[in-house]
């Protein structure tokens, strides 16, 4: 597994996009009206768009073109 380095500051912390997200949402609440566990349902009408570009997490420069950076695995998918 590769490890991204970014050019600018040298960090391995992460790296993000700048993308656009549309759509339907239907958030739950417990009874007391705080937010509740297991919202994951809310992100499956969601559309997103852009993403073309990575950033740094740690010193947000330019670090390259996402589809050649982002593999598109889950941390989770990617362990096992």
């Amino acid at each position: 597994m590769t490890v991204i380095t970014c050019p600018h500051c040298e960090s391995q912390e992460g790296l993000y996009t700048k993308e656009r997200v549309t759509g339907p949402s239907t958030p739950h609440y417990t009874k007391e009206g705080h937010y509740a566990e297991g919202n994951g349902h809310i992100y499956e009408s969601v559309i997103h768009s852009g993403g073309k570009r990575t950033y740094c997490i740690v010193c947000k420069e330019y670090i390259g073109k996402s589809e050649n950076l982002i593999s598109g695995l889950t941390e989770e998918e990617a362990l096992n």
